[in-house]
């Protein structure tokens, strides 16, 4: 039986592999075609809903959590009034857990993203 932590970091790898095929859709520089990024979109709405419930278990969890969140709500074009007040929550999550990461790339890496929001 697959423990929840291997569940819990294989959707936020999975989260982060699609909002970054989002992103960055192709080396190459090839267009990503209209349909192809529909259905992006629509993954990353359903991980974004399936990983919102999950708290992580420890403060890197946590944060690994927040950020791809944080993420997946910055590319995904399905917002609605729910979403963003989960992204809201998100962020006040994410606000708790910089207050006792210790320095690392992953606080760097969220703490950045927070203040992108805080700055639109």
């Amino acid at each position: 039986m697959e423990n929840s932590t291997d569940s819990l970091q294989d959707k936020l790898d999975s989260l982060y592999h699609t909002a970054n095929a989002l992103l960055h859709p192709t080396a190459d520089g090839d267009c990503i075609y209209v349909d192809d990024f529909a259905c992006l979109n629509q993954a990353i709405h359903e991980q974004i809903n399936t990983l919102y419930p999950y708290r992580g278990k420890t403060a890197d969890e946590e944060a690994a959590l927040c950020l791809a969140l944080l993420m997946g709500y910055s590319v995904s074009l399905y917002a609605n009034p729910d979403d963003e007040a989960k992204k809201q929550v998100v962020l006040e999550r994410s606000r708790e857990v910089l207050t006792i990461l210790p320095s690392s790339h992953l606080k760097d890496q969220l703490l950045a993203v927070c203040n992108e929001y805080e700055n639109i």
